[in-house]
């Protein structure tokens, strides 16, 4: 499998979109600093093929605050192209998909997903011809595990080359045919106690059929006795069912005679009652001219109570009224001394603020007077730095003319002293011929030119000094300025404080004028009642309307006090008006139940006879009843002895089919104990074929020749056919004769055969790296395909400035067995050690990736 490009979407390190194209990329380093997101391009690689990383959880794989998530890889298999394309959305349960195209020519792409992603996964390790482990194993050398297999010993080699070729399916394997054969043991031992159970129930067979035989006579004869017995009970339950009625009609006619004497006790009771009713219902109408003459008096009295009720409900209503009007009335008053009083008290407030106000106005007049000072001061501020920069630009001018005067005086002294010291014929400045008197002459005006240097340099500096005094006491006395000048502020302060104030008391001053013109004004109102006028008025005419009413309060008292009195006949009349309604229903009532009374006694006459006949017959039945007890318990007696044999002969019949079809069993039970024999020796022998001594120390001894072979190969092209190596799996035990098995590494140069462990440095280095190759090649191999593609991050950090040469010096001489090597690192040093870069880096919004030369 060779990459040809790798698109992210959303890849942990990677927001958004990233590509990475790795056509013509032949031999590259993936360079960049821990942490930028370099490993995480392989595991892009990896979970789109075989959905597998570093991490356990697809959702993990997610750029952090992204929702969704995509890698499409597009790879090259035997000369045919690929893609596959894995998606990852995490929204709600999370969903996943998975789908794989092969390239055709003119662009198209055919299909080859299956129906779910494990239809397809299969279809990608068929195409492959590799699962996960064993690509991470054979194209992926990791960091520390080069020199694994060198170093170990050689039965820890043994296991590491086991790993490596997946040799721990076959211990899986024997564990498992260890297993079946535990298991098939207990079926044997099982079996053997089942076919022990059965060979003796099929023995105790003709003792089952003699004991079956002597049931069934026996619960024959129980039945014909059962029979019998239960024709004589069934005679003496007829009888005494005939007596059973006999009974039942006695005791209805006793039931019959005492409800009778119930009734008649019930009516009688009931009757006295009404009997009484009905006297007194004849005494009240006796009497009816009295009570009717106290009715119409206490009707006369009730009218007059209704007339007068009505005049005090009228009156209470315009109370009511008067009230709620004065209310109001009383209401409005409130609100308007609410609203004088309110007036009055901010009225004062402002008082009491004008007269704190009125202190602000010698504030304001000394701040005017200080800020005047300090503007005055202000401008003398001014002038003395406009004196300040004068000065100091003359200071600095005479400096640099003095400066410049100094160099001219010590090029004037030179020329002079090269004229005073000269004896040759030329001048010695101009080169032209020099005379005596010339050079006197020359001297006299030098040193007059030098005098008036001189006296310029000195004036010079005597008016720098005095620009410098003069300097100093502007100096102190802008000190001075500034000091008080920081006053200004403060005092602006103060003016701006006192200038509010002043603004607050005029506005004050207004507010006070208009809220005393209010007070005023609600004071004249409250004097003169000029409030809730028209409740007032309405108030005026309720007052009137009561007074016409001419309620009488004396007389209602009067009035209630007659009805009173009368009220106690009330009960009277009302007793005369039911009297009057009930007598005649009453009368008919009692005339009734005297008739029912009359008839109850009859039945009970009637019935005693009939009482007298039933006791006579029943006098025998005590007897029956003995007589047939004591035949049902001989009924239930022989009808327990026949359930009991019947239960003894089922249980016969069903010992007798267990057996039965045990016996029938019994071949069945031996074949299958014979066959968990047979399988139990086979799983042994599977148990330890499959075991170190059995296939995987076959497989082992094929593959170490195709591991010297490839490793030979490449230790020929990095020492130049010095070295090559060999991988014995036998040697002589040094305490006996024997042999013994081993896995040691010989290597064979120069200076002939010797162990590795004698190796160091680079030597040792080549032959690590060349076995490590070996080992994947083998890996890729043993799977059905060839390794293509190599990944090497074998920690270039922990190699010194020698050891990465080495590393370097490796990868390139094995380059040419490959179509693609990628090498980790984050060493500066190398990312310029191979012909192609990719670079990682991680910004705050993401990994990028750039592919260069």
């Amino acid at each position: 499998m060779i990459p040809l490009k790798l698109h992210l979407k959303n890849f942990m390190c990677y927001r958004g979109n990233a590509t990475i194209d790795f056509n013509g990329v032949h031999l590259a380093v993936l360079a960049g600093d821990n942490g930028q997101g370099k490993s995480a391009l392989l595991d892009a690689m990896t979970w789109a093929l075989w959905g597998k990383a570093r991490t356990n959880s697809a959702d993990d794989l997610v750029t952090y605050g992204e929702s969704e998530m995509s890698v499409q890889l597009d790879f090259q298999l035997s000369g045919a192209q690929y893609v596959a394309i894995r998606k990852r959305d995490k929204a709600g349960r999370g969903s996943s998909s998975l789908d794989l195209f092969a390239k055709r020519e003119f662009g198209t792409d055919e299909s080859m997903s299956g129906d779910t992603i494990r239809d397809t996964e299969r279809c990608i390790r068929e195409l492959l011809k590799l699962d996960y482990d064993t690509f991470v194993n054979s194209a992926f050398l990791r960091q520390g595990h080069a020199d694994e297999f060198t170093t170990k010993p050689p039965s820890k080699r043994k296991q590491i080359l086991a790993d490596i070729l997946g040799l721990d399916e076959y211990d899986r394997y024997a564990e498992l045919a260890r297993s079946r054969s535990r298991e098939l043991e207990g079926e044997r031992e099982r079996l053997a106690l089942e076919l022990t159970r059965i060979r003796e129930e099929v023995a105790q067979i003709p003792q089952i059929q003699e004991e079956l035989l002597t049931i069934e006579v026996t619960v024959e004869e129980t039945q014909r006795a059962v029979r019998e017995e239960s024709v004589t009970l069934q005679a003496l339950q007829d009888e005494r069912r005939e007596l059973d009625a006999k009974q039942e009609a006695l005791t209805r006619a006793e039931r019959a005679v005492k409800e009778a004497r119930d009734e008649i006790a019930s009516l009688s009771g009931r009757l006295s009652v009404k009997q009484a009713d009905l006297d007194r219902f004849d005494a009240l109408i006796a009497r009816r001219a009295e009570i009717e003459a106290w009715r119409e008096q206490w009707e006369q009295a009730r009218d007059a109570q209704e007339r007068w009720n009505e005049l005090l409900r009228r009156s209470s209503a315009l109370q009511e009224q008067s009230a709620a009007l004065q209310r109001e009335i009383d209401r409005e008053r409130a609100a308007l001394e609410s609203q004088l009083n309110a007036a009055e008290a901010t009225a004062q407030t402002h008082r009491t603020a004008l007269k704190r106000y009125s202190k602000q106005e010698a504030k304001l007049a000394e701040a005017e007077h200080h800020l005047t000072r300090l503007n005055e001061v202000k401008a003398k501020q001014e002038a003395a730095q406009r004196e300040h920069v004068a000065f100091s630009e003359q200071s600095g001018r005479l400096k640099a003319e003095n400066e410049q005067l100094r160099v001219a005086m010590n090029d004037l002294k030179g020329r002079i002293s090269l004229l005073a010291s000269s004896d040759a014929a030329d001048c010695p400045v101009c080169r032209q011929p020099l005379s005596a008197d010339h050079q006197a002459e020359a001297l006299a005006e030098a040193e007059a030119e030098g005098k008036a240097m001189g006296d310029r340099y000195r004036e010079n500096q005597r008016a720098v000094a005095d620009a410098q005094q003069k300097l100093t006491a502007i100096d102190d006395a802008l000190q001075r300025y500034r000091s008080e000048l920081r006053e200004a502020e403060a005092w602006q302060r103060v003016m701006a404080e006192a200038m509010r104030a002043a603004e607050e008391q005029r506005e004050t001053s207004q507010r006070l004028a208009e809220i005393e013109a209010d007070a005023a004004t609600l004071r004249t109102r409250l004097d003169a009642g000029d409030y809730a006028a028209e409740a007032q008025q309405q108030l005026a005419g309720l007052a009137s309307e009561t007074a016409s009413l001419d309620y009488d309060r004396a007389a209602h008292d009067r009035v209630r006090e007659t009805l009173h009195a009368l009220a106690t006949h009330k009960a009277e009349w009302q007793a005369l008006d039911q009297a009057q309604q009930q007598r005649g229903s009453l009368a008919e009532l009692v005339d009734s139940w005297q008739q029912q009374i009359a008839h109850h006694h009859a039945r009970i006459a009637d019935q005693g006879q009939q009482i007298s006949a039933l006791q006579e017959a029943l006098k025998a039945r005590e007897a029956l009843l003995q007589r047939a007890r004591e035949q049902q318990i001989l009924v239930n007696q022989k009808q327990h002895a026949l359930n009991l044999a019947q239960r003894q002969l089922g249980g016969a019949k069903q010992r007798l089919s267990y057996a039965e079809q045990h016996a029938a069993r019994q071949p069945e039970v031996e074949a299958a104990h014979h066959r968990a024999v047979e399988e139990r020796t086979l799983y042994e022998q599977l148990a330890n074929a499959f075991g170190k001594r059995g296939v995987q120390a076959m497989i082992i001894e094929s593959a170490i020749p195709e591991i010297e072979q490839e490793a030979n190969e490449l230790l020929d092209r990095m020492t130049n056919g010095r070295m090559s190596v060999t991988l014995p799996t036998l040697r002589e035990a040094k305490s006996s004769d024997g042999m013994i098995e081993t896995l040691d590494i010989l290597i064979a140069d120069e200076q002939g055969e010797r162990s590795y462990e004698t190796f160091s440095g680079g030597e040792a280095f080549r032959i690590n790296f060349a076995l490590r190759i070996a080992l994947s090649k083998l890996l890729a191999h043993r799977a059905g395909t060839s390794l293509r593609t190599l990944v090497i991050d074998e920690g270039f950090g922990s190699q010194d400035a020698e050891g990465r040469d080495r590393l370097v010096e490796a990868i390139s001489s094995v380059q040419d067995d490959f179509e693609r090597i990628l090498v980790i690192t984050h060493i500066d040093e190398l990312k310029d050690a191979f012909p192609m870069r990719i670079d990682v880096t991680k910004y705050p919004d993401g990994s990028r990736v750039t592919v260069g030369g």
